[in-house]
């Protein structure tokens, strides 16, 4: 054989090999949606919250829900002429409210921050509200 067939040969074997590896390749990818997805619900909320966090949030409350009725604070929105806070109750709903406004029983939106809320209750105590749930006392 000519070393021009020779060098054809193998050229054409390395083709042929290199196409099956790309078949079998294929073959062994896992399809997604056959996969079994983990039993943790992504969009439940964090069921590990500190102790210290939950002690300081029923320090804060007055009867029945605490300082928010059992709120969360999830969000804000603040434009160039409002500004909005948005607070979860625990069966899922969505309030929204502003400046001023009544969230609970006594309780008073004061000011709206980008990741904090500041509320004032029926005893003029103010207290820094945080989306993690964590409800501070503000020193005066």
């Amino acid at each position: 054989m000519s070393i021009n067939k020779k060098l054809l040969l193998i050229i054409f074997s390395l083709l042929i090999f290199s196409n099956l590896s790309i078949l079998k390749a294929n073959e062994e990818k896992i399809n997604l949606d056959d996969e079994e997805l983990p039993a943790i619900d992504p969009f439940q909320g964090n069921s590990s919250v500190s102790s210290t966090q939950n002690e300081q949030a029923s320090d804060n409350s007055s009867t029945g829900g605490g300082l928010l009725n059992g709120m969360r604070l999830v969000g804000t929105i603040i434009a160039r002429n409002n500004k909005i806070a948005i607070l979860s109750s625990p069966d899922g709903s969505a309030f929204k409210y502003k400046k001023n406004d009544e969230i609970a029983n006594g309780t008073i939106l004061i000011e709206i921050f980008d990741d904090y809320l500041i509320v004032e209750d029926e005893s003029n105590q103010s207290f820094e509200v945080y989306m993690n749930n964590l409800i501070k006392k503000m020193e005066d």
